[in-house]
This record gives structure tokens, C-alpha cells and sequence, in this order.
């Protein structure tokens, strides 16, 4: 029997008199931690210095309206987050005119049977060292499926890492991804991104990211089938 723990999801959605693009999770990133500076949950930072470990807080844009999602201790936080008058993108205020916090236990861990996930918004699975990996395979028109694969079950033990999960099983992980142009996530700032989807034996959160610059959007997961809370 597969190890199953339970941890507290909460998601807060905004949405505002003026829609937003998914380039502005960056700029919703910043509000909030200027909001709460003392609480480096919501920004990933202490006394200037990067912490390096997966966010328990990430901040989405979806059909035009702002999600900011919290797991585990960033769950509790968003919690206590007050209805807000606006958000303050690229220096203009952005009024809100709905707002709805929803804060829900879902299952969490390693599962018997593989599950289907799609990627909502682009998955940014290569950093600078295995970027240089994944340009050699192309050129040696080496299947890389496995090589993402490998890449995808590192992400997915970051998450249990910061949720305090201790993995006692094999990750089994199997994609179908396709390569995209380079996006940019900010200003000057272009990255390799993969859409598509992918089965693994662990339970993810929906509408939970992974890989890189996962706290401003990117790497957005969903379940192709089923109930994450069952």
C-alpha cells in the first residue's frame, strides 16, 4: 500500500476590472511581498538573500483572473489573506471586482495506479546545466523522452521535499512533450518551455506548478481525470 498524506490546499482568485496575462504572476509575486515582507512564504526571500527550495506559495493568471494558490504552511497563510481593494500591476492599480478563497485537504503521495496530468502553462524543465545535456541529445537525435522524464520526477520530489514528504517508493513518470519556442517570463529574460502532458504514480495537486519559475505561473498542472480530493 502506497504511502497517502493529506495536506491543506488554498486557493484565493481574483478577478479584476482589467484581465491579466500569464506574464503578470511576476508582478502579482511582488504585491504580495510587499504586502508581506515579514513573511518570506510569500515573496522566497530573507534579508535579501533567495531561498532556495520549492514555494508553498505560487501566483497564477487563468482566463484572465488572478490565482494565488498556497499548499501546507502557505495554505494556513492565504487563509488569513483580507478581501483586497486592488492589485498593483506594472505600477498601475487594477481594481478587483470578485475575489473567493477556497481552502480544501486533498490527497498527497505516491498512488497504486498512474494518473494523467496536462500542462496548463508552460513547463520550464531545463536550467542552465541541463539545457547544455538537452541541446547534445538533439543533436545526437536521441529520444529524450527520458531524459525529461528524469527531470520531471526531480521536480516532483522538490514538492516533497518542502511538504515533508518522505518518499519510500520508485517515482514512475512518462511524458509526451513538445518542445516550444523560447518564452519570455520577464523582461529580456527568455527560457525553453514544453507543453503537453505526462502519467506518473504520485499524486499532484491541481492547478499546483512545477519546474522552474513555478511561484510566478509557470509549470501549471491538471489532472486529466478524477477528483483530487477522493
Amino acid at each position: 500500500m502506497k504511502k497517502i498524506m493529506k495536506i491543506e490546499k488554498t486557493e484565493i482568485w481574483m478577478t479584476c476590472e482589467k484581465p491579466l496575462q500569464l506574464i503578470d504572476g511576476q508582478a502579482i509575486r511582488g504585491f504580495f511581498g510587499n504586502m508581506y515582507r515579514n513573511r518570506p512564504e510569500f515573496h522566497g526571500h530573507i534579508g535579501g538573500r533567495l531561498i532556495y527550495r520549492h514555494p508553498l506559495i505560487q501566483y497564477k493568471v487563468f482566463g484572465g483572473s488572478a490565482l494565488v494558490i498556497g499548499l501546507k504552511e502557505g495554505a494556513y497563510l492565504l487563509k488569513a489573506v483580507p478581501k483586497i481593494e486592488y492589485l498593483k500591476i506594472h505600477f498601475r492599480k487594477n481594481p478587483i471586482v470578485k475575489q473567493n478563497t477556497v481552502s480544501m485537504m486533498i490527497p498527497y503521495g505516491l498512488t497504486q495506479e498512474m494518473i494523467s496530468y496536462t500542462f496548463l502553462t508552460p513547463w520550464i524543465g531545463l536550467n542552465e546545466k541541463n539545457y547544455k545535456h538537452y541541446l547534445q541529445l538533439k543533436q545526437e537525435k536521441t529520444n529524450i523522452s527520458n531524459f525529461l522524464n528524469k527531470i520531471l520526477i526531480g521536480n516532483i520530489l522538490s514538492i516533497c521535499k518542502s511538504v515533508g514528504y518522505t518518499v519510500d517508493d520508485k517515482i514512475l513518470v512518462k511524458s509526451k512533450l513538445a518542445n516550444l519556442r523560447s518564452i519570455e517570463v520577464k523582461k529580456d529574460v527568455q527560457l525553453t518551455a514544453f507543453e503537453g502532458e505526462f502519467e506518473t504514480n504520485f499524486l499532484i495537486p491541481d492547478l499546483w506548478g512545477i519546474g522552474g519559475k513555478v511561484s510566478i505561473g509557470y509549470g501549471t498542472v491538471k489532472r486529466k481525470n478524477g477528483d483530487e480530493t477522493q
